[in-house]
């Protein structure tokens, strides 16, 4: 999840990033959260403190808080709204007037920070057909099916069927994915449980899959 953060007393900024987030929404998985802040309060202050998610913040420089929240996230990004601005806060994005008016650059700057995020956070497979892009998050497993000759991708909404190695795909893989089977790779950050005596592991969804060896048990870091 990203969080859009707007800190800005106009509504007019407001309505127009709606309309904004609603046509890149659908781009992310819906991923996108947007908090609107009126003034500076001690719920804004839990958000800039809390670096679980990436953010994306768009502040009416008159807050005067673009400094604060750089010297406590370095991972998000800062665009700055206003007109007689001084480039005063390091690492800024973008300077824009307003957002209402300037719909299609906001877009764009948006746009182009969620991709820089999402290609590093995505497995991406392309053959001459078609290309299949899943973020890593969302995937549990993937393993060989033998009978079917293809390798299944299992997320938590489909399943996809390649025909390709399992060793192609592995090198597709980031390292939160680590092989537990012959023909099983998992993503640590979906698994729950490991039971290395009756060779099964259990996700976070609570189902269980019978697809673990001894093997590869000093690959894992045990749960």
């Amino acid at each position: 999840m990203i969080k859009i953060i707007l800190i800005d007393n106009d509504e007019r900024n407001y309505l127009a990033l709606k309309k904004i987030i609603c046509k890149l929404d659908f781009l992310y998985s819906k991923d996108l959260v947007i908090n609107w802040y009126k003034t500076c309060n001690q719920e804004l202050e839990k958000i800039i403190n809390d670096n679980e998610y990436k953010k994306i913040y768009l502040i009416n420089i008159c807050f005067n808080i673009a400094s604060l929240i750089r010297n406590k996230d370095h991972r998000s990004e800062l665009i700055l709204l206003g007109k007689n601005y001084n480039k005063w806060v390091k690492n800024i994005f973008d300077f824009i007037p307003n957002i209402y008016e300037h719909s299609k650059k906001t877009l764009l700057d948006i746009k182009e920070i969620l991709d820089n995020y999402y290609i590093g956070n995505m497995f991406i497979y392309q053959n001459s057909k078609y290309c299949l892009r899943i973020y890593y998050d969302n995937i549990l497993y993937i393993y060989r099916d033998t009978s079917e000759r293809k390798v299944v991708i299992i997320t938590d909404k489909n399943d996809y069927h390649l025909r390709a190695s399992l060793n192609d795909i592995e090198k597709l893989l980031d390292n939160r994915f680590k092989q537990v089977h012959r023909s099983c790779f998992i993503n640590m950050c979906r698994t729950q449980k490991f039971n290395w005596v009756e060779n099964y592991f259990i996700l976070d969804n609570g189902k269980k899959i019978d697809l673990l060896s001894k093997k590869f048990c000093d690959k894992i870091k045990f749960k």
